[in-house]
């Protein structure tokens, strides 16, 4: 690299050097035109002023001789007199200014050094012919500047010197102009000469200039095509998608070819970048994005300093690829671009992560189906085997009876809405079950079912492709049940295990689902069991256990257990306490009761949710008794939670269990007192 910046320095270099002795030469020839000119108009001066002597010369002589005849002949001689005075003051004026204007200049010395003095010799030959001349009319100028006339012998005098003297003087006044003549033909020649060589000298560095410019011009053209080409090429074979961000918000026109595949879309010059980015993301990614972006064009913030902050940084993306659609996922980098400290463009890496984020999730499902192996293994290894045989046996046949009711549903809003509904109650009976238990892993898949019909309720049509979601998270759901099956068959034959009484380890279920719920949302509790020993435990008390009893201890946490705070501001402990009894009734009857110290169930505040989720008016609700309130608790899709979770929120739980009472042709009784107490009483033939 380094060469190049020498040999591109030289260049420069010379160039420079010979724009400045152009420069140079163009003024040495304007200066010297400057003194040409001067040189010439002396010149001309100088030959004027010796033609002038001949001149005046002559006339004075002329002058003299009208004088002297007027002299003898006693004529006036105020005309003579003029003529002699103007003729003698023209005469001095021209030779002193030739004596004045010899000259001194040391280029001309230089250039007519000979000349000039051959000048000078020849002007100092007409002053001393003059000199006499000068004498003799000294005395005749000054009786006439008195007004008397002149000594006739003075006048003589006088005439004798010019007659004799006239012809000798304007011969050297003659060769004096001759001289000066040839003399201001030989300048100008000469300077003709030097102005011809410095304009040809500046036309050659001109030339020069032109020859170094157009060579460099035509290396750097070579050199940005070669660059541009190079550039060309990598941008072509780059995978990734590369180009710049400018301040304005526009893209620059140098870009990666790939940027078009990544972007499923053709880019143009000057697009703006928030538009290609509102056609990737949601409007509120790409408004976030944005201001991400306009974060980085400050001059003091450091790029990377907010590199975790990228919200580009894994980018979804849903395109259609031959008929079919997939997701691909992209990777925004962004790198500031700086010139004497500004920002002036973002360099902008685009990266398609999709298949590190297609392993990351093979990983992470992987990890997860793992995970809930352990999860089922170890759960299993701390249940009775009935229990399991039982909770897989009535999830089993839940799910044969979703599919099928899948497989049979009408494309009618009723019939469409009265699947969604019994789906939710058969999915959250498993998911209560499976929480009973300790089957966390299976608790979550039935959740995401749940999910899944959530998204589907309400809707007022539904066709086949609306289905796939739910059916596929219900096949989910159905393996994790057969893994579940294939590890309890191993495990059945654990040696040593201590057989349960069926109750007990019911109530044990229970108790364990009440303290993981409570530890789920952040809340104290204390749970007590209290069971009276039975002969047997007949298959409407244990599906009443298995089922019904979970929800409830689940509403008991959720909505009437309140915070530790909230029940140290009413006085009451922080730790709530639930409490589940079985006992034996008259009439052949057994009885199963869950009771809790929170918050209770106040009628008008059911009054005011119900008339908020717009299920019933205000006029309806008036018109109510409490004890028809409090039964709206167990309609379908009714909850007070404000926020759906995976243990409240879709209002199917008291709904669940109203159907599992009728099912089993068991009663409810429902006792509460505000912020006292609620209980809810199962009766159930034994």
């Amino acid at each position: 690299m380094q060469p190049k910046l020498g040999a591109r320095a030289r260049n420069y270099r010379d160039l420079v050097l010979a724009i400045a002795l152009f420069l140079v030469l163009d003024l040495g020839v304007l200066v010297f035109n400057f003194y040409a000119s001067g040189r010439i108009a002396a010149d001309t001066s100088k030959i004027n002023a010796s033609g002038e002597l001949r001149m005046y010369s002559q006339q004075l002589t002329k002058a003299v001789l009208t004088l002297a005849q007027e002299t003898r002949d006693g004529m006036p001689f105020q005309t003579s007199q003029a003529q002699i005075t103007e003729s003698y003051q023209n005469f001095s004026k021209a030779l002193t200014a030739l004596s004045e204007r010899q000259d001194a200049n040391p280029l001309t010395r230089l250039l007519s050094g000979a000349s000039i003095e051959q000048e000078a010799e020849l002007l100092q030959a007409v002053a001393t012919y003059w000199q006499p001349i000068d004498s003799a009319l000294a005395p005749v100028l000054h009786a006439m500047s008195r007004q008397i006339p002149p000594d006739p012998i003075d006048v003589e005098i006088t005439v004798n010197k010019l007659v004799a003297r006239n012809i000798r003087l304007m011969q050297l006044a003659n060769d004096l102009t001759q001289h000066l003549e040839q003399q201001a033909m030989a300048s100008t020649r000469q300077l003709r000469t030097i102005q011809v060589a410095a304009i040809m000298l500046a036309l050659v560095n001109f030339a020069f200039i032109i020859l170094k410019f157009v060579r460099a011009l035509r290396q750097s053209d070579r050199a940005a095509e070669a660059a541009r080409e190079e550039t060309e090429e990598i941008l072509d074979t780059l995978r990734e998608g590369l180009f710049l961000l400018n301040r304005d918000g526009t893209i620059g026109s140098q870009r990666s070819a790939s940027l078009e595949r990544l972007f499923d879309r053709e880019l143009r010059d000057g697009e703006r970048f928030a538009g290609v980015l509102g056609g990737l993301v949601s409007a509120e990614s790409a408004s976030v994005a944005m201001e991400y972006v306009d974060l980085l064009f400050h001059d003091r913030i450091k790029g990377g300093l907010l590199g975790q902050l990228n919200p580009l940084d894994e980018v979804a993306l849903s395109q259609t690829a031959e008929g079919a659609r997939e997701t691909r996922h992209l990777s925004f980098d962004f790198a500031q671009v700086r010139r004497e400290g500004k920002v002036i463009a973002l360099l902008v890496s685009v990266h398609d992560i999709s298949e590190k984020v297609r392993l990351r999730r093979e990983l992470a499902g992987a990890e997860e189906q793992a995970r809930g192996e352990v999860e089922l293994l170890l759960a299993a290894l701390d249940q009775e085997p009935a229990l399991i045989t039982a909770f897989l046996d009535a999830a089993q046949a839940k799910c044969l009876e979703m599919n099928e009711d899948l497989r049979q549903v009408e494309a009618s809003p009723r019939a469409y809405a009265g699947m969604i509904d019994r789906q939710y109650r058969a999915v959250h009976t498993i998911k209560g079950e499976a929480g009973l238990l300790g089957f966390g892993h299976i608790e979550r898949e039935a959740h995401q079912v749940e999910e899944e019909l959530s998204a589907l309720r309400g809707r007022r049509a539904v066709n086949g492709n609306d289905l796939i979601p739910l059916a596929v998270a219900l096949n989910a759901l159905r393996q994790q049940l057969d893994r579940l099956r294939e590890i309890s068959a191993k495990v059945r034959g654990y040696a040593g295990k201590p057989v349960l009484d069926p109750l007990d380890a019911l109530l044990r279920q229970v108790e364990r689902f009440t303290r993981e719920t409570a530890r789920d949302l952040s809340k104290e509790v204390e749970f007590e069991a209290v069971a009276t020993p039975l002969s047997r435990v007949p298959p409407a008390l244990s599906q009443l256990l298995r089922e019904a009893v979970p929800q409830l201890v689940r509403n008991a946490v959720v909505h009437g257990i309140e915070s530790a705070d909230e029940r140290l501001r009413a006085g009451k402990s922080a730790a709530g306490r639930i409490r589940v009894v079985v006992e034996p009734r008259e009439d052949d009857l057994v009885a199963v009761s869950v009771w809790d110290d929170g918050r209770g169930i106040c009628a008008d505040t059911l009054r005011h949710e119900l008339v908020a989720l717009g299920r019933k008016s205000k006029e309806e609700v008036a018109q109510m008794n409490d004890r028809e309130v409090v039964a709206q608790l167990f309609e379908p899709g009714f909850s007070t939670a404000t926020a759906v979770n995976r243990h409240a929120g879709r209002g199917v739980g008291l709904d669940l269990i109203r159907a599992l009472l009728t099912r089993l042709g068991a009663s409810l009784r429902v006792s509460s007192q505000p912020k006292h107490y609620t209980k809810f009483t199962l009766l159930v033939k034994a």
